[in-house]
Order: structure tokens, then sequence, then C-alpha cells
């Protein structure tokens, strides 16, 4: 092989090297914002149930009052 061209093996597979070496990145960056929107998610689940609960506790104190 000539010079010109082991350059541009090297340089194919050090694109190819950088770009998945990115793609793995960005996927732990998916997942980490996924893992996030799911915790935000459960707590205001949470929420909303504790607020259920006091909505109806105050209905029940107000009528056997």
């Amino acid at each position: 092989m000539s010079d010109p061209q082991i350059e541009q093996k090297i340089s194919r597979n050090v694109r190819r090297s950088v770009g998945i070496a990115v793609l793995r990145r960005l996927r732990r960056m998916v997942d980490a914002e996924t893992e996030q929107e799911a915790k935000k998610s459960a707590l205001a689940t949470r929420l909303a149930w504790a607020f259920a609960l006091a909505a109806v506790a105050a209905v029940l104190w107000i009528a056997f009052r």
C-alpha cells in the first residue's frame, strides 16, 4: 500500500472510533434523561395521590363535624 492509502485507512478508522464514542455518549445522555423523567413522573403521581387523600379527608372532616 502507498502512504496516502494507509493515511486514508487510518483516518477512516479514527472517524469510525470517534463516531462510535459519540453515539455511546449520546445514548448515555438519553438514558439519563429518560430516568430523570421517570422519577419526575413518579413524584408527580405521589403528590397527586397525597392531594387527593387530603381533599377526601377534608371533605369527610367537614361532613362529620
